[in-house]
This record gives structure tokens, sequence and C-alpha cells, in this order.
């Protein structure tokens, strides 16, 4: 039994998130593990509670969602559980914004939702609009993106201009939209969302510098948490020990350690490529942009994936056991050929990353 203090849960502090209007009702959606370890703090605008217990429950929470639609109200919906967070159709979503909060791929626990809490309340969402608006004029303007991990002299050049499948978090959730919190990320997926074709590649040569976190994310309820975990601490060492990868036409082609006699993760990144070479395909390349999420915190969290910097996605799942995002906070991003001129990505979104020593 946990002995952690109960997190406090108030609409109020999911306001901003949800664009200032929470609608006419709160609903609070939790799996019995977390609900547990929450008390919910008294506010303006109603809670109503809904209890997940797995995937069973989805079609009654659409019911609910429905009903609730029937009565002629709207509804900003908080889903927090220890299960996988599947998107919902369009229909089922009118008159309803949705923030999910998943512990999917690690056990719940009580200081990360604390921390998510704590981002997503910090964020100013019309800034991150703007983040959003200038990061999509670089892309249209840019001829390439060079990746520069500058300690170690690392090169690749990314023809984004050739990328057909983009997408973007940021802002606040509108009615009808739906996101796994916290927002800040713009990525790019070499399929459409949701599809795995090993024959389609990114444009992406050259060498890349990885140094930062690991976010391993469980492919589905068949994989244990045990085996996500294992498969976690195998690349945590990413941290300090970081590798130098070689990628051909967007697949990784050698793996080596940056620094000598560091090569823990060099040889671990190594090893799962050797035992699945469909993560050798860089599946997404994504751009987080939420200072709010630095530092990297230690352990497999998902905020990772937003803190400013490049992470480079491998795997996805249904498709393989894991989909694993590699977050290096070690690349600088020029956008080249911006009117005659080459542009540092971050600095000019004044999302600059945290840099890790390496050491020698």
């Amino acid at each position: 039994m946990s002995t952690a203090q109960p997190v406090p849960i108030s609409p109020e502090q999911f306001r901003k998130v949800f664009g200032g209007d929470l609608g006419d009702v709160f609903l609070l959606v939790t799996s019995p593990g977390v609900r547990s370890a929450l008390t919910i703090e008294n506010s303006a605008t109603p809670v109503q509670e809904f209890n997940w217990t797995g995937p069973d429950s989805r079609a009654g929470l659409i019911a609910e969602m429905a009903a609730i639609r029937a009565s002629g109200r709207r509804a900003s919906v908080l889903w927090i559980a220890d299960d996988e967070f599947v998107h919902f159709d369009d229909e089922d979503l009118v008159g309803m914004a949705m923030g999910a909060f998943s512990s999917f791929s690690v056990p719940f626990s009580e200081d990360s939702l604390r921390n998510n809490i704590r981002v997503v309340a910090d964020v100013d969402y019309e800034r991150e609009l703007g983040i959003e608006e200038e990061f999509l004029t670089l892309l249209d303007q840019a001829d390439d993106m060079l990746f520069l991990g500058r300690e170690f002299g690392t090169e690749a050049v990314f023809q984004h201009q050739l990328s057909e499948h983009w997408f973007s978090l940021h802002g606040p959730l509108l009615p009808g939209q739906q996101v796994v919190l916290p927002t800040g990320e713009l990525s790019s997926l070499v399929n459409a969302s949701g599809e795995f074709e090993l024959h389609t590649h990114f444009t992406l040569n050259g060498e890349i510098t990885l140094q930062g976190a690991p976010i391993v994310h469980r492919g589905g309820h068949e994989t244990s948490l045990a085996e996500t975990e294992r498969v976690y601490r195998d690349l945590a060492s990413m941290a300090d020990q970081p590798a130098v990868i070689t990628l051909a036409e967007g697949r990784i082609t050698a793996v080596r350690p940056a620094v000598a006699g560091r090569g823990e993760f060099a040889t671990n990144l190594e090893k799962l490529l050797a035992k699945d070479d469909r993560y050798a395909k860089v599946h997404e390349i994504g751009f987080g942009t939420n200072t709010s999420c630095a530092p990297l915190l230690p352990g497999n969290h998902f905020a990772n994936e937003r803190h400013p910097g490049v992470h480079l996605g491998l795997g996805l799942g249904t498709f393989t056991q894991f989909h694993i995002d590699l977050m290096s906070t070690a690349i600088d991003v020029l956008m080249r050929g911006v009117d005659g001129k080459d542009v540092a990505l971050f600095p000019a979104l004044g999302v600059a990353p945290a840099r890790i020593a390496a050491g020698v």
C-alpha cells in the first residue's frame, strides 16, 4: 500500500489547458488504483466521476459523454489511468475536450502525476501556439535541417521537405480535441499515424549524437511492465554514456560510443537492433518544445518526450513490442536556407535544450 501523500485534483488546475473554458462539468475518469491516490477539491465547476476498469470501460465512457451532451451540457474530460490511452472517434468527443495521463508503460506514481499536473498548470498555452506558428514557418521556408552534435563533431541532414506526415501538439485543448498530456511537441512520421511499413523511410543521412533520456512505451497489454522496465534500464545509460549513430536513408547502420570506455548505452542499443532490426528504422523525428518539462527526469517518464530537444522514435506499438523515443539534448538544429541564412531552431523558438555534460 502506498504511503505517499494524496494528490489533490481540482478543475481549476486544468483551466488553462482547456483554454480557460471547463464547460459545464469536469468529468474525471480514473482507474481504481489512481482514484485511491487522489483527493478532489471543491470547485465552481461540478466534478462528475467515471470508474475506468480497463478497455471494456470504453463503451461506458462514450455513453457517459453522450448523456452529458444529450442534457445540453459540455464537458472537460480528464482521463487518468494505469492503462493504455486509445484515442476516441471524433463523433464521441462532440462538445468534449479530453486530456489524458496514462501510466501504461510504468506503474502509477503519485509523484509522477504531481509533476505532470505541475507541468500542465505551468505552461503558457498562447505562447505554445506562437512557438508552433514560428516552427511551421521555419519548416516551410527552410531547404533542409542540419543536426549538429558539436561536442563530438557529428552532422546529419534531414530533408524534411520530403516528409508528408507531420503532427503538432501545441496550445490549449478545444472541444473535439484530445491529447496525452503534457503538450509541446511537433513531429514527423515516416508513415501515416498508426501505420508502420519497413520499405518507407526518412531522407536522413549522416551521424547523430544521442545523449539524454530514453522513453520506452509498452506496445500492448501482451507486453509486461517488467519487460518494459528491463528495456528502459538497458538504455538508461544514454544520460551519461552518449553514443553516435550512423544513418543512411533514415536507417541506423552503425552505433559507437561517443566517449572511449563508456559504451554501455551503445552496446545495449546495438543488441536491441540485432534482436529486432525493425528498430533500426527511424519511424519518428520529434521536436520537444515544453520548457516546463526541464530538466529531464530520471526514470521512464513520458514528459521527457516533450523536453526541448530532438527525439528519434524507433518501432511502433502493435507492430513492435515497444515504441522507443530516444530524447537527445545534444543536437543543435539548423534550419538551412531561410531567406539565404541558417537559423538555429531552438533559440529561434526560445526553447534551447539544457545540455548534459558527457565528461571524458
